[in-house]
């Protein structure tokens, strides 16, 4: 049975780890670079559209806001973020203090987890919503009526807004993992990157595995393919979907059992 104590001391519990995330001016810098990024890819991807008369209706006009390349790069940022938010405590020896005051891990890392998926959901948001105008003023004239009621746009916001907090919470279950912040964000960078590209590769030749990864989930959930002759191979919809949910939750449950198990 939970209390209202415990309710209590879970609330203190999101109030500290919300103010050690906001003393980090790295979480700042990472807003105002995603912002920058986001922008100046979407004006870029407009601008640099060509369409033949009469060829409109076969462009997907939500690439250009939500670049693959782009919200892959924002993606990682915020799996670094995530790294570094255990990875530099464990550096630094301060989790020591922290689950000395706190002796139940589990409560921490939810606490954590609740503020980190929060902060970078608003960071995603700000990023997508902010980059369907832009990039609608930079189609006019080639492809008209991008905007945050077209069709399908509101999809490819709400996936978008997800994708970071996911990102976000893969690399705090890496960053618990190996604990050691340059270590852990390479390695953040490499599981979402590149580790995709070699399971699909004809060595290892694991094409299903390649597209549950978060990036291919979400290209699936947002819908941001270039229409083509020979797309990608990308899950249904609803599949996506449940996969999509089941990452923050495993790598979640991941990063509780981890902490629990080993030593500070």
């Amino acid at each position: 049975m939970t209390t209202s104590t415990d309710r209590a001391r879970f609330a203190d519990l999101l109030a500290a780890e919300w103010i050690k995330i906001r003393s980090l001016r790295s979480l700042y810098g990472l807003f105002v670079l995603g912002l920058a990024i986001a922008v100046a890819s979407a004006w870029f991807e407009g601008r640099h559209v060509r369409v033949a008369p009469g060829a409109a209706s076969f462009f997907n006009p939500v690439i250009y806001p939500f670049n693959d390349l782009t919200w892959a790069f924002l993606a990682v940022l915020a799996a670094s973020f995530g790294a570094l938010s255990v990875a530099s405590e464990y550096s630094s020896g301060l989790i020591r203090a922290t689950f000395a005051a706190v002796p139940t891990r589990h409560r921490v890392i939810a606490a954590r987890a609740l503020i980190l998926a929060a902060s970078m959901a608003i960071f995603g948001l700000v990023d997508a919503v902010a980059s369907v105008p832009t990039a609608g003023v930079a189609l006019s004239g080639q492809l008209t009526g991008l905007s945050l009621t077209s069709p399908g746009v509101q999809r490819a916001v709400l996936a978008s807004t997800l994708l970071l907090p996911v990102a976000a919470l893969i690399g705090m279950s890496i960053g618990a993992l190996i604990r050691h912040p340059a270590a852990a964000v390479t390695t953040a960078w490499a599981a979402l990157l590149f580790l995709p590209d070699i399971l699909a590769s004809g060595t290892l030749n694991l094409p299903a595995l390649a597209e549950g990864a978060p990036l291919s989930v979400w290209t699936a959930v947002a819908d941001t393919q270039a229409h083509s002759q020979h797309p990608a191979p990308l899950l249904s919809t609803p599949v996506a979907w449940i996969l999509y949910t089941a990452w923050p939750l495993a790598t979640l449950a991941a990063t509780i059992v981890v902490v629990g198990r080993r030593d500070a």
